[in-house]
Parts: structure tokens; sequence; C-alpha cells
């Protein structure tokens, strides 16, 4: 059980961070807060804490034991400190009462120690506390140098993926031999899983992605993030994909794109060997590449979509939309009504929990065909399901290029059409799903931004 003082401590803790993040009460956080606490403590200290241990943490998920020293250690490095002791040391009040002489006890037996021998004692006390601080200063100075932030002008980092199909390889071009360690890494994205260690004396890595996006790659020495670069892989067309860790089953769009419809039938899935029960897949379809003048703080999005597995675990019919931006996204869940209870919403930096608030109009018999439309205008956000509003509220972030869509279904599901709008009702880009030709936009081939 933790003790009242480290209880004090942990609350000390979480403020900083709270006043660190500048999201507000975290009393009112949603999951998705703490998914972007956790991916913001991995980008600094490199130590991944899980959505699960931040909630018990901060009091949302009832836990009987304390945090893990590992876990507090990584907390107070995230607002500065270097390990808990030394974040508990200095949260510690400094004393203020006067001790008389008469108070002065041996620090052995705890007995009072006879005039004539305190100042013996007082003796040893200034020589043990001039040690402990000069340890102290020789601690401190290693570890400033130690710590010294290296200058991103000694280092080199680019990239180039080599196909516009996916899977994709990537050649990282980086020159890391101004490195004072050999703890050289280079991260694929901002998940920590994600990062490969690299020669210090070396200057090519190539790494796989198996998923089309838009990531922030990072060159990393030590627990510094020395250099990082935007990252768009495109898909080249529809990605159809089971997931699955670390490399989905792949489908390819013919077999999927029929009679008007993006679909992936359960007979298909079950050819790869999967089963749909008791745990049903997730079966995503994702489109990426540039578009033209498409921003998130003005478009539509009009989609048409249904589940097609509605049985054993797959009762729920959970789907999610996801509009893939540039270092955002727009992530829209869809359920049956009766599973209301356990959706998410994000809106590039808004999030909403069905717990903590109503969604239940995102509810809806996703066995026939749903209706969803995305419009934003000015940074206003309104989404209607079935022609219904369903939310609204303003977006908190500032404004990001559109670079794509992805669905995400339990079990599999089906799309109708998608499109985008651009405010004066330009098409920006359409799917029917009726001929070779898919979209009405124009392609912008992906660029490698370098440092």
């Amino acid at each position: 059980m933790i003790t009242q003082q480290e209880d004090r401590e942990l609350i000390r803790c979480r403020r900083l961070i709270e006043e660190k993040v500048g999201w507000g009460r975290s009393d009112s956080w949603a999951t998705q807060d703490f998914e972007r606490l956790s991916e913001r403590i991995a980008e600094q200290t490199g130590v991944s804490l899980s959505v699960t241990t931040l909630k018990r943490v901060w009091g949302r998920v009832k836990y009987e034991s304390a945090p893990t020293a590992t876990t507090l250690t990584t907390l107070v490095q995230f607002v500065g400190y270097e390990n808990w002791p030394h974040f508990k040391r200095l949260s510690q009040p400094e004393p203020t009462a006067k001790e008389s002489a008469s108070d002065i006890a041996d620090p052995l037996t705890s007995e009072p120690v006879r005039s004539e021998h305190r100042s013996t004692l007082k003796r040893w006390w200034l020589g043990a506390g001039l040690l402990v601080g000069l340890a102290g200063v020789s601690v401190f100075f290693l570890n400033y140098v130690k710590r010294a932030p290296l200058s991103p002008e000694d280092f080199s980092f680019s990239s180039q993926y080599v196909t516009n199909s996916i899977p994709n390889s990537v050649v990282f071009h980086y020159d890391a031999t101004a490195s004072p360690t050999d703890s050289v890494f280079i991260q694929q994205s901002w998940d920590p899983r994600r990062r490969q260690a690299v020669p210090k004396n070396g200057h090519e890595h190539t790494s796989i992605y198996y998923h089309p996006g838009y990531f922030r790659a990072k060159l990393v020495v030590g627990d510094q993030i020395i250099r990082e670069h935007d990252l768009l892989i495109p898909s080249d067309g529809w990605h159809v994909a089971i997931m699955q860790e670390p490399v989905p089953v792949y489908v390819m769009p013919n077999e999927v794109i029929r009679n008007g419809v993006l679909s992936l039938p359960v007979a298909t899935i079950q050819q790869h060997n999967i089963p749909m029960q008791p745990q049903p897949p997730t079966v995503r379809y994702r489109y990426v590449r540039e578009f033209k003048n498409l921003r998130d703080d003005n478009f539509t999005l009009k989609t048409r979509l249904k589940s097609d597995v509605k049985q054993g675990s797959s009762v729920c019919q959970n789907v999610t939309i996801t509009i893939l931006c540039k270092n955002e996204i727009f992530s829209i869940p869809l359920s049956a009504k009766g599973c209301i209870g356990n959706l998410q919403l994000y809106l590039a930096g808004h999030s909403a929990e069905a717990k903590t608030m109503d969604l239940s109009a995102f509810g809806t018999d996703l066995s026939k065909w749903t209706d969803l439309r995305c419009d934003v205008r000015n940074g206003h956000a309104q989404l209607f399901v079935d022609g219904k509003k369903a939310y609204e509220t303003r977006i908190p972030t500032a404004t990001q290029d559109i670079i794509g869509i992805s669905y995400d279904f339990e079990g599999t599901g089906s799309v109708d059409f998608v499109r985008f709008l651009q405010p004066d009702g330009t098409v920006a880009f359409e799917d029917k799903f009726d001929s070779s030709t898919k979209n009405t936009s124009h392609f912008l081939p992906a660029k490698i931004k370098t440092e």
C-alpha cells in the first residue's frame, strides 16, 4: 500500500504533469487524453506506460497496489527530475523549528548527549555533511555532463521509401558520428516499440512499414530525440488488411471491390485460415495519399457503410472511421445501440467517451446501410448519423492537411461510397467503387521531408 507521504508526493507529481500538458482538469480527461499522455511520455523518456497504468495513477481505475518504481521514475522524468527518490528528496520541506542543545540525541542510541560530547558530535556531523555535500555536487556534475543536450546541427537524418505499395521499405540516411554514446536508435513513429538500434558509425538503415499512413520518424541518441521528420507512406489505392502483429494479412483490392461496393467477405477471411470466433478479426480498409487543398478545418466527409457480421462476440458490430491528417486524426466510432457504453470519440484534439458523455446517437443498426457525415466549417465540427445530428464541438488544434481515410470493422464490413468535399462543394476525392478510376482529385506524389 502507498503511504500518506508518498500519496502526497504522487498528487504533486500528477499536478506537475497536468500543468505541463495543459489539457485542463484531469477528472475530465478521456481515454484519448491518456493515450496522448502515454505517447508524449514515451517520446520524452523512451519508456512506454500503458493507458491502464496511467489511469491507475490518476485514480480512474481501482487498484490497491502502489505504482512500481519504474512507473514513478518515468512520470517524474517527464517533468524534469532524475528519478523518484530525487523527486521525493526535493519535495521534502526545509526544517523550520530550532533545535535546542538539550534536544540533540546520539544518532545510534537516541539517548540525550551530555554537554561535554556536544562539540565532538557537532564536528562529526559537520564533516559528514561536508562529505555528503561533495558527493552530491560530484553526482550532479557528472549527471549534468552526461545529460548535456546534444546539438542537432552535428547530426543528419533523411529518408526515402522504395516503392508505392505496401509493405514499403524506407531507407534512412543518418550521420550520428558525433554521438558520445553507442546508444543510437531510429524510431519509425511516436511508438517506442518501433525503435531499432543502429551503429553509431553507420549511415544507412532500412525499416519496413506494414501499413500506409503519416509518421514522424526520429533519430534518437541516448534518451534525446536529435532529429525528426515527417514521412508519408501512400497506399497506392485501397489498402485492405486483416489486422495482426507484426505482419497483417493482406488482401488484394480486386478481391474486395465488386459491384459498386468495397467489401471483404467472411468466406475470403476464412480462406486465409483466420477464424471469426471466438475472437473476431479486425478488417481495415485504408486510403492514403496527398490531396489538393483539403484541410481539416474546412471540409465535408460523406460515406455509407455497414457491418457484415453480427454473431458471437461480434454482436456489438463496432466500426471506427478515421480521417487521417498530418500529425492528427478524427476518430469516429459506431456500434449497435446496446454497446455505446464503450464508445470513444476523438476529433483532432477534442475527445469524449461514453462513460462520461452521451454518445448514444452513434448507436445504430449497422446490419443496414448507415450514412455518416462530418461537416467542419472554420474549425466547428458537426457529426451526423443517418441525417440526425449526433455531436458538435470546436476543433482545438492547429489546421492540418487531410491525407486519407481508414475504416476498421470488427469482423468485417462494407463501404458503399466515400466522398470528401471542399467548403464550396467541390469534390476533392470520391470513390463509388464502380470502375477502375476511383477518384476525382489530382494526385500529388508523396514528398519525403528531410532535415
